[in-house]
């Protein structure tokens, strides 16, 4: 290859990735007057807050339905009693956020990192939480029916009483999770780990096991 290719292909190169940059850029960024809405009066449906800084806001009750949020930082952020019905929240950073209470009905939350976040009574029904972090996650009564947590992390999570009917939970990791009195009914449990759970007064009706044999004993 001789000079003259080799900086034409440099060239190109640049250009491909300048116009990447560009792109992306606008793809990510939240719209400073959907965010200025937000904070004025709690309220912005669909609104685009992608990227955008909430860490330790005060949200309760915010309505929040069909919004973007991903990869939006909630950190520590209180949303109690929240509608994040069919929300964006790919990857979205929500650590130690407080959800008790909050609809998340088909809110996608692909990825997302909920670390020891708090979600008592929280509606996640047909919620997408693949890849979706959440160990340590204080669960108790939630509502995960037929909610997507393949791969999910739920390492040392509380879900007592915890209705996962119909639940995909497939490969699922929940290593000392608490699963107490939760309904597992119709849940697909193939290929998760379970070291170190207690099921102690699970329903375990026509559940799909980790090593896929179908147990009925609880129906």
């Amino acid at each position: 290859m001789n000079l003259w290719s080799l900086l034409v292909k440099m060239k190109n190169l640049a250009v491909l990735l300048a116009f990447l940059v560009a792109n992306g850029s606008q793809v990510s960024a939240f719209d400073t007057e959907d965010l200025q809405k937000f904070k004025d009066t709690n309220y912005c449906r669909k609104c685009d807050l992608s990227n955008a800084d909430l860490v330790n806001g005060y949200l309760k009750g915010a309505d929040l339905n069909g919004a973007n949020l991903n990869s939006a930082n909630l950190k520590g952020a209180n949303l109690k009693g929240a509608n994040l019905k069919h929300t964006k929240l790919h990857f979205a950073f929500l650590w130690y956020a407080d959800l008790e209470g909050a609809t998340l009905q088909s809110a996608n939350l692909k990825g997302a990192k909920l670390d020891f976040a708090f979600l008592w009574y929280a509606d996640l029904e047909e919620a997408y939480l693949r890849n979706a972090d959440l160990e340590g996650a204080y669960l108790e009564g939630v509502n995960l029916r037929g909610a997507y947590l393949g791969f999910a992390n739920l390492n040392g999570a509380t879900l007592q009483y915890a209705d996962l009917e119909g639940a995909n939970l497939n490969s699922a990791n929940l290593n000392n999770a608490n699963l107490n009195s939760a309904n597992l009914k119709g849940a697909n449990l193939k290929g998760a780990n379970l070291k170190g759970a207690n099921l102690k007064g699970a329903v375990l009706c026509n559940t799909i096991m980790p090593d896929g044999s179908v147990i009925d004993r609880g129906c």
